[in-house]
């Protein structure tokens, strides 16, 4: 961020993954927003797209991976 000028209070990742996509936004200060339709849906219980995540749950894997989004999402298309 610092190379590119940009405050990281202007930055969200999006990811799927509280491993690499939320513990790095984690590690890295910026906002997150967990997408739980991805590669976790099953651990949480998900099965069809656009299903909403029990927020227990949510938190519970959270725990789990160490690692804590700014905002969870069901899904996330562009």
């Amino acid at each position: 961020m610092e190379m590119a000028a940009v405050d990281a209070s202007e930055c969200i990742a999006v990811g799927d993954s509280l491993h690499h996509d939320i513990k790095g936004a984690n590690a890295a200060g910026i906002a997150s927003a967990f997408i739980t339709g991805g590669i976790h849906a099953t651990e949480l219980g998900l099965g069809k797209f656009g299903e909403v995540a029990d927020d227990d749950s949510v938190h519970a894997l959270a725990l789990k991976n160490d690692a804590y989004p700014t905002y969870v999402l069901p899904s996330f298309t562009w």
